[in-house]
């Protein structure tokens, strides 16, 4: 089976069509986990939030690529 990977990109349909399980939608090219024109406090809960839904999607069962959206996902799904 392995060892579950979340790989989180910023070019999310890269590793989607080139067969990673586990893709996390970053925020930048240059800024993959966060975003700093928002200033630290809301970088910091944003690249968090990247992080959680990474780990999420590591407890999350596939059986082909999918994308993980930080956007998308609940606070319920995201606590930790």
């Amino acid at each position: 089976m392995g060892i579950p990977v979340a790989m989180i990109s910023a070019i999310y349909e890269l590793p989607l069509n080139t067969g990673a399980n586990r893709v996390v939608r970053g925020a930048r090219i240059e800024h993959v986990i966060g975003d700093p024109n928002l200033g630290p406090e809301k970088d910091y809960a944003y690249g968090m939030r990247i992080v959680r839904t990474a780990l999420h999607a590591l407890e999350t069962e596939v059986s082909a690529p999918t994308l993980f959206n930080p956007l998308e996902m609940t606070l319920a799904e995201l606590s930790p």
